[in-house]
C-alpha cells in the first residue's frame, strides 16, 4: 500500500465545472459512468462541508466502532475511496473502489449531479448529501488552498477578501457552491427514497437525531443508541485528528477545527451581504435559505 500523495498537476473545466489539483478529465468521466453494486452507499458533498466527519460516522455505522478506531487518513482512502481523485502512482479512486469487498461499499464524491455517478439516479443507489453554510465553507476552503499539497499551486488569492470574491464567482475548484447545493437540494426533495439531505450544522447541534436519520435511511437496524454515542466520541475533532495524523505520511489539514459560524469573526461585511444576497436569489422563497445566511 503506497502512501504517496504526489499530485497530478492539472487545471481544467469539464461540463461547466472547474477542477484543480489531482484530477483528470478521464477520472471524472469514469466516475460519471461508474458501475456499482446494489448496496453501495454514496456520500456527495461540496468540499469542506463535513465530508471527513460524515465519512467517519458512516464507517462507524456500517462497519462498527472497532473498525472506526483503527481507521486513519491513509486507511480511509482505501476503505471509503474518493472516486474522482487521482494521486499518482496510486490508482484513481474509482479503481480503488473496485477492490473493496466490504458490504455495503462506501463511496465519496464532490461532484455536481450532472457529473456524479449516473447510477445514483438510474439505479437508485443510496446517497447522502451534506450541506454547510457557504460562509463557513469558504473560510475553510481559503485555508485549504494554502495548505493542501494538491491545491497550493492553484491558489490565486493572497488575502481572504480575494479568495471570497473567487468563491462568490464560482472560480474555485468544483465551481459554484450555490449551483452545486441548489441542484442537490432539488434532487434530494424529488427523490427521497434514495437521497438523504443532512446539514453540517445539525450534526453539531443535534448529533444523535441526525445520525439516527442516517441509520433509518440506510436500514441499519442493528445500530443501537450506545453505538451512536460511541461514534460521537470517536468522531469528536480531537479524536479524529489523533487518528488522522498518526501516520507520518498523512496530510495535517484534513481535519480542521470544525467550528460553527467562524465566519462571523472574519468575514468583511461586504461579503456577508454578497453571499446572503446570492443565497436568497438561489433559494428564492425557500425556508432552507435560513440555514445559509
Amino acid at each position: 500500500m503506497t502512501n504517496s500523495t504526489e499530485m497530478v498537476p492539472n487545471s481544467f473545466e469539464l461540463e461547466g465545472i472547474l477542477f484543480e489539483g489531482a484530477y483528470t478529465q478521464e477520472s471524472i468521466l469514469a466516475v460519471k459512468n461508474f458501475e456499482g453494486r446494489p448496496d453501495d452507499v454514496h456520500l456527495s458533498t461540496y468540499p469542506r462541508t463535513g465530508t471527513t466527519w460524515t465519512q467517519n460516522i458512516l464507517v462507524g455505522l456500517c462497519y462498527g466502532t472497532e473498525e472506526l478506531e483503527r481507521t486513519g487518513q491513509i486507511e480511509m482512502r482505501y476503505l471509503f475511496p474518493y472516486l474522482e481523485i487521482y494521486f499518482t502512482p496510486q490508482e484513481p479512486g474509482f479503481e480503488l473502489a473496485k477492490k473493496i469487498t466490504k458490504s455495503p461499499r462506501l463511496l465519496k464524491n464532490h461532484l455536481s449531479p450532472h457529473l456524479a455517478p449516473n447510477e445514483i439516479f438510474t439505479q437508485k443507489r443510496k446517497n447522502i448529501v451534506v450541506l454547510r453554510n457557504p460562509k463557513d465553507t469558504a473560510l475553510s476552503l481559503f485555508k485549504f488552498y494554502q495548505t493542501e499539497p494538491t491545491l497550493v499551486a492553484f491558489n490565486k488569492a493572497k488575502t481572504l477578501p480575494e479568495y471570497l470574491e473567487l468563491f462568490y464567482q464560482g472560480k474555485t475548484f468544483y465551481s459554484s457552491w450555490w449551483k452545486w447545493s441548489k441542484r442537490w437540494v432539488d434532487i434530494c426533495r424529488e427523490n427521497t427514497d434514495n437521497n438523504l439531505l443532512i446539514h453540517y450544522e445539525d450534526l453539531h447541534n443535534n448529533f444523535e437525531e441526525t445520525v439516527h436519520k442516517m441509520v433509518t435511511f440506510l436500514g441499519l437496524d442493528a445500530v443501537t443508541s450506545e453505538d451512536v454515542q460511541k461514534i460521537k466520541e470517536l468522531t469528536a475533532i480531537d479524536n479524529m485528528k489523533t487518528r488522522y495524523e498518526k501516520d507520518p505520511n498523512s496530510e495535517k489539514d484534513m481535519v480542521n477545527k470544525g467550528e460553527l459560524n467562524g465566519w462571523k469573526a472574519k468575514f468583511p461585511q461586504e461579503y456577508v451581504d454578497k453571499f446572503d444576497q446570492l443565497t436568497n436569489i438561489t433559494f428564492l422563497n425557500d425556508d432552507i435559505a435560513s440555514k445559509f445566511v
